[in-house]
């Protein structure tokens, strides 16, 4: 009987790859996300050899929701500096996550209703709280779905249109709650559905609508003076007057309380300028007179001595009529 040759495939691990679990899965996180940094597909935010980082978070965000890192790069948008996702992707991540049935909203039109926000108003650093009022057109929805393990039917936290007003989203310059209400006010259910229910899906990160209606923060601190030089701050407490300052004025302190007069200060004579050129001319005249005299008595001497002799010593024969008596 021929022997048969069976194989049995290895079980394929298809647990989502943790780029931060261990040394090994970091380096192959590496060489994935040189490769989509390399791709024009990916946004401006993921692309360059320099944003590596950003890929690698993105994979990570990516296997802990079981979804590629590609969609991840896709929703995830960086706005002043915060990420947030798009309220598109996360309906769709909450459609797909598998714990709810898709998800719905409750739409219940009011009418006309007058709501009330509060704006500050005024020149800065003196700005007042003022509460104006405006008439909208009342629209209420919430979101809801049915949990798979119980069958219990799940509602998220209801909004407004009111709320919209109130909270300060509905008059920001450029919002899109006048012209497309019943878009922004279904996204907004979404996402609190999302964050109350589905936290892990999130990841705690707020929606693209949301960062943008953040209002805008302002100084309402009171006017008050202006604050002093940086120098004189840092300078030092002047001392009391009445204290002396150095052994001097200590000095005079006590004779000013003994009643003692002060003695006057003996004044020193000015030494006689020095006349330089006048110093010159005398040191020239000297020395001029000097020469000139021993050059007279060297004259006399020779021609007194024809043999040289200067001085003109007792003895000699050459008839000057030395006496030495």
């Amino acid at each position: 009987m021929a022997n048969e040759l069976t194989t049995q495939a290895a079980p394929r691990n298809s647990k989502p790859l943790s780029v931060f679990s261990n040394i090994d899965t970091f380096a192959d996180g590496q060489r994935i996300a040189k490769a989509l940094v390399s791709s024009t597909l990916v946004p401006e935010a993921y692309r360059g050899d320099d944003k590596i980082g950003n890929a690698l978070i993105a994979m990570d965000m990516g296997g802990r929701m079981n979804i590629s890192p590609i969609m991840v790069m896709q929703n995830l948008d960086v706005i002043e500096g915060r990420p947030s996702w798009k309220s598109s992707f996360i309906i769709g991540a909450l459609n797909s996550c598998g714990l709810f049935s898709p998800l719905r909203f409750k739409i219940e039109r009011v009418g006309e209703r007058e709501a009330s926000y509060v704006t500050w108003e005024g020149p800065k650093g003196n700005r007042q709280k003022v509460t104006k009022k405006a008439k909208v057109n009342e629209i209420t929805c919430y979101a809801y779905a049915i949990e798979k393990d119980t069958g219990e039917i799940l509602e998220g936290p209801e909004v407004s249109i009111s709320m919209a007003v109130a909270e300060g989203w509905y008059f920001r310059p450029g919002s899109k709650w006048l012209t497309m209400p019943d878009l922004m006010i279904r996204y907004r259910a979404a996402a609190f559905f999302g964050r109350l229910y589905a936290p892990h899906i999130l990841n705690g990160m707020p929606t693209d609508e949301e960062v943008y209606d953040v209002p805008e923060m302002r100084d309402v601190t009171p006017a008050s003076a202006e604050p002093a030089p940086a120098a004189a701050q840092r300078a030092e407490p002047e001392k009391p007057a009445s204290r002396p300052r150095g052994v001097h004025a200590a000095m005079n302190s006590g004779k000013q309380s003994t009643g003692e007069p002060d003695k006057p200060k003996p004044t020193k004579k000015n030494a006689p300028p020095v006349i330089e050129a006048e110093a010159e001319e005398v040191r020239e005249s000297s020395a001029q007179d000097v020469d000139n005299l021993q050059t007279h008595d060297n004259a006399d001497d020779h021609g007194g001595d024809d043999d040289g002799d200067m001085f003109g010593a007792p003895g000699d024969d050459d008839g000057d009529g030395y006496d030495p008596a």
